[in-house]
C-alpha cells in the first residue's frame, strides 16, 4: 500500500495480512494519556451536567456529594443508588438511537463534542487505519461510548436500555447493523479502551477467520452456534493504549465485568469514502483526505448541529429507521422495498463543512 508522505507505516505488511487472514487485530501502543485528555474531561463534565438535568426532572435522588469525581468512579457511585434508571445511560451515547425500527424522538439524547472528534480523528488511530482502507477516509455515525459496570445477578436489558452495561456482549457480526446497498463497504471498527481491559473486567472476545464467508450469521443465533463460538473464540485482553481492529464480518462479544471498577471504551467505525455509508440517515464526516486535506477538518459544533438536523428530520417523519432483513424478514423487507422505491424523503443531512475544530 501507499502511504501518504514519507511516513513509515503504522502496520507493516505483515500486520496487513495477519489482519485479512483472521479479521481481527490487537495494535499495541498506538496511544498514551495526552491522548485521552481532552475525552475524559469532556465526560467528566457530560455526565454532571445530565445529572443535573435527571435530578431536576426528578427521575433519581441523591448522589449530590459524587460530583466531583471522574467519569468512570462518579458513574459507579450513581448506579449504585437505589433506584437509578439505567436507561438513562443511553444518552452518554455518541449516536442517537440506533436499533433497526426504533423510532427518534425530539428529545432522543446523544453526545458529539470536541472531546470525542479529538479521539476519532486521532493521527495515531487514523495512521493504521489508512494502512487498511486508503487515505480517504470517512467516520462511520455508528460510534459509540461502551460502558460495562461491574456484573450484577440480574441481567435483563435491551437496545439501548443497556444491553451491554451489565450483560455480556452477545456474539454478533458488526456487518448485521448495515443496509444492503453498503453490503460491500469496507468498514472497519477500532474498538478503544480507557484502561487495561483483561478476562476479569469485561475484554472482548472473537473468533478468527470467519469473516471470509460470504453469508452472515443467523440472528437470532440457536445454542448451537453460540456454543460453536464460544469453543472458538479468543479472548484479548489488552493494556492501556493498545487499540483492536475488527473486520465487519468477524464474529465477537465481550465477558462479563467481574471487577469492582466500571470499564469504559470508544467504539468507533470508519470506511473509504467512496464506497457507501453503512446509516445515510445519519451523518457521516470526513476524518483524513490526502486529495483534499482540508476537508477532513471538522468543527465540534457543525458536527453536532448535523446530528440536531438528523434528529429533526427523523423525528418529523415517524417513520422507523430501516434495519436488515436477517433481523425481521416481513418489517425489514417492507421499509427496505420503500427505501429503495425512493419513498422515504431525501435525507437534508449533509457532510459537516469543514472548518478548524475548537480547542479541547
Amino acid at each position: 500500500m501507499t502511504v501518504s508522505g514519507s511516513r513509515t507505516p503504522a502496520l507493516d505488511a505483515a500486520d496487513v495480512a495477519r489482519f485479512q487472514e483472521q479479521g481481527y487485530l490487537v495494535v499495541r501502543g498506538v496511544l498514551d494519556e495526552a491522548d485521552f485528555v481532552p475525552v475524559r474531561r469532556e465526560y467528566d463534565e457530560l455526565l454532571r451536567e445530565r445529572v443535573r438535568t435527571w435530578r431536576a426532572k426528578g427521575l433519581f435522588s441523591g448522589g449530590e456529594d459524587h460530583g466531583g469525581l471522574p467519569f468512570q468512579e462518579h458513574l459507579r457511585r450513581l448506579v449504585e443508588l437505589p433506584g437509578f434508571p439505567l436507561t438513562l445511560l443511553a444518552e452518554l451515547d455518541i449516536t442517537l438511537p440506533h436499533m433497526p425500527f426504533s423510532f427518534i424522538q425530539d428529545d432522543s439524547e446523544f453526545h458529539v463534542g470536541p472531546g470525542v472528534l479529538s479521539l476519532l480523528q486521532n493521527p495515531k488511530v487514523l495512521d493504521v487505519v489508512e494502512c487498511i482502507l486508503g487515505s480517504e477516509i470517512n467516520a462511520s455515525p455508528n460510534q459509540h461510548c461502551r460502558i460495562k459496570l461491574p456484573a450484577r445477578e440480574v441481567q435483563q436489558f435491551g437496545g439501548r436500555k443497556g444491553e451491554t452495561i451489565y450483560a455480556p456482549t452477545l456474539w454478533h457480526q458488526d456487518a448485521m447493523g448495515q443496509l444492503p446497498q453498503s453490503n460491500e463497504t469496507t468498514v472497519l471498527t477500532v474498538w478503544i479502551p480507557t484502561t487495561d481491559v483483561d478476562e476479569e473486567n469485561g475484554c472482548l472476545a472473537v473468533v478468527g477467520g470467519e469473516h471470509n464467508d460470504d453469508t452472515l450469521l443467523p440472528w437470532p443465533m440457536d445454542a448451537a452456534l453460540i456454543d460453536r463460538l464460544e469453543r472458538n473464540s479468543i479472548p484479548l485482553p489488552v493494556k492501556f493504549g493498545d487499540i483492536v481492529l475488527l473486520h465487519k464480518k468477524a464474529p465477537h462479544g465481550s465477558r462479563l465485568n467481574k471487577t469492582a471498577q466500571v470499564r469504559w471504551s470508544f467504539d468507533f467505525r470508519y470506511y473509504p469514502a467512496h464506497q457507501p455509508t453503512d446509516r445515510p440517515w445519519f451523518p457521516n464526516i470526513r476524518v483524513r483526505s490526502k486529495a483534499d486535506p482540508g476537508s477532513a477538518v471538522v468543527d465540534a459544533g457543525a458536527w453536532r448541529k448535523s446530528w440536531e438536523d438528523a434528529r429533526a428530520m427523523l423525528a418529523g417523519q415517524k417513520l422507523p429507521l430501516p434495519g436488515r432483513r436477517e433481523f425481521a424478514q416481513v418489517v425489514a423487507d417492507g421499509m427496505i422495498r420503500r427505501w429503495e422505491a425512493g419513498e422515504y424523503p431525501s435525507f437534508p443531512v449533509k457532510d459537516v463543512a469543514a472548518a478548524s475544530i475548537p480547542a479541547a
